[in-house]
C-alpha cells in the first residue's frame, strides 16, 4: 500500500486508520482460527499475513499521529483491543512452543540423561563423592 501524502485531510487519514484497523482485526480473527486448528502451515501463513498487515497499518498510524489527527474514541478503543489481542496471540504461540519443547524433551532426552536405578545417576554419584 502506498503512503498517503502528508497534505491529506484529517478525515481521509482517519478513514485510512479505520480501514487498516478493520484489516488487522480480520487478520487476527483468521489467526485465531488457524491457532485453534493446530495446522502449522495455516498458522504460518496467517502469521505472515498479520505481520504484513501490521507493517502497512503502522505506517498509516504513524502518519496520522505525526499530522496531529485526533482519532475518535471508538477507534482508540479498537486499537487498544487489537493490541491486547495481538499480545494474547503472541502468548498463545509462546505457550504452544514451550509445550512442544517439553514434549520433545520427554520423547528425545539428552544423551547423558539416564532413566536407570534411582541414586545411580550423575547427580547421585557427585553427592556420594562428598560422603
Amino acid at each position: 500500500m502506498s503512503q498517503l501524502p502528508t497534505s491529506q485531510p484529517s478525515a481521509t487519514l482517519s478513514d485510512a486508520v479505520r480501514a487498516h484497523l478493520g484489516e488487522l482485526e480480520q487478520r487476527m480473527g483468521e489467526l485465531d482460527v488457524a491457532l485453534a486448528s493446530g495446522d502449522a502451515e495455516r498458522i504460518e501463513r496467517q502469521s505472515q499475513a498479520l505481520q504484513l498487515g501490521l507493517g502497512n497499518a503502522l505506517a498509516t498510524f504513524r502518519q496520522a499521529s505525526a499530522s496531529g489527527v485526533s482519532l475518535a474514541a471508538d477507534v482508540q478503543r479498537r486499537l487498544t483491543l487489537a493490541r491486547t489481542r495481538c499480545l494474547q496471540q503472541q502468548q498463545a504461540v509462546q505457550l504452544a512452543a514451550a509445550s512442544l519443547g517439553r514434549t520433545l524433551g520427554v520423547l528425545f532426552p539428552r544423551e547423558n540423561a539416564t532413566y536407570g536405578v534411582p541414586g545411580q545417576g550423575p547427580a547421585a554419584r557427585a553427592m556420594s563423592a562428598y560422603r
